[in-house]
């Protein structure tokens, strides 16, 4: 079962084709700069040149759109909350008093999260995960961390498919799994089950690991991608950075 991040991580984009090392330093950046925006005009901006970097990656267009309408399940509400709730000047939108100062922040928060979403996606969708991790340990993230992600990425869709499996299990034994005393033992079972089969798979991975010579380091015989061309796409990207906060904080802001 191949990982939803896997899917269209490895294509001919410029973003799928920069070192994850410098994609990870400046696209971070970036993501720092654009959470701190406080004008709302730079923030419409800050958004917009988010969901461009995301372009950048040519990913199907209907699999980007059901990224971002899921993500409106969590932008949606605070928009739709804060100007209803925030102190400040009223104002009267079709009969509907709104705050004025709760409306810009609402829409200020909510520009800010696209952004993030839009940047984060960006980042994860055109990496396979095994150069991301290996960028982050480049980057003196600590080793134990990076194994945690590395093993969590490879056995959770494993872990998913022995729920999926129990669960037709179940269901092809008349089991209903509806809120009532008589189904909390059997669900019960299959949690026990499962959390017994992960601890012997965790034995036989760390035995695995261990007979082939693991030290917890990532190693690979891939190399990172060289050439000017990282240099540029990450001085376009920190320079961007550098214009959206001139433009939140300079002078005369």
């Amino acid at each position: 079962m191949q990982a939803e991040v896997e899917q269209f991580a490895r294509g001919t984009s410029p973003l799928h084709a920069w070192d994850a090392r410098w994609k990870v330093v400046s696209l971070a950046v970036l993501m720092l700069v654009l959470a701190s925006l406080d004008s709302l005009s730079v923030a419409t901006l800050g958004a917009a040149g988010a969901l461009a970097v995301l372009a950048c990656g040519r990913l199907p267009l209907r699999f980007l759109a059901r990224r971002l309408i899921a993500a409106q399940v969590f932008l949606l509400p605070c928009l739709l909350v804060l100007p209803l709730t925030f102190t400040g000047a009223p104002l009267w939108i079709g009969g509907v008093r709104l705050s004025g100062e709760g409306l810009r922040v609402a829409s200020l928060f909510y520009l800010r999260a696209l952004a993030l979403v839009a940047v984060a996606m960006a980042l994860v969708y055109s990496t396979p995960m095994t150069s991301l991790l290996r960028a982050l340990q480049e980057l003196r993230l600590p080793r134990i961390l990076v194994a945690l992600a590395l093993l969590t990425h490879r056995y959770l869709s494993t872990l998913a498919g022995e729920f999926t499996r129990m669960r037709w299990a179940l269901a092809a034994r008349g089991f209903s799994p509806r809120p009532r005393p008589a189904a909390w033992r059997p669900l019960a079972n299959v949690v026990g089950v499962a959390l017994v089969r992960s601890l012997e798979r965790t034995e036989r991975l760390q035995h695995a690991t261990r007979s082939r010579g693991y030290t917890g380091r990532l190693r690979s015989l891939q190399p990172f991608p060289g050439g000017p061309a990282n240099w540029l796409k990450s001085a376009a990207c920190l320079g961007a950075a550098l214009g959206l906060w001139f433009l939140d904080r300079g002078p005369g802001t």
